[in-house]
């Protein structure tokens, strides 16, 4: 199969989309590198990956989930609730101690 000028202008304004604030997505001057997926009921499917946004930085595992059990090993709620406890434990002492 040969791209033809009218398929090369197909995907050109394919890839004029910009972002939902309206600012463009894909720069005349990005890094380009085009690749051809497997097939799917005979479509070929063409893979255009924008080189100049890599790498992409990801972010920061969580601190208190368990990534191979796929459990969260601490709840923040519990945290909180103590912290909680502990700030209405002291409240209490200071009215005790202002009323004596």
């Amino acid at each position: 199969m040969k791209l033809t000028q009218e398929i090369i202008d197909q995907i050109q304004e394919a890839m004029l989309h910009t972002k939902k604030d309206g600012s463009i997505n894909w720069k005349d001057d990005d890094e380009l590198v085009v690749q051809l997926a497997g097939t799917f009921a005979n479509d070929r499917f063409i893979v255009i990956k924008n080189k100049t946004k890599d790498p992409v930085i990801s972010a920061e595992p969580h601190p208190y989930f368990d990534y191979e059990k796929k459990v969260f090993t601490k709840d923040g709620r519990e945290e909180y609730m103590k912290e909680q406890k502990e700030l209405a434990t002291k409240r209490l002492h200071n009215d005790i101690k202002k009323s004596q």
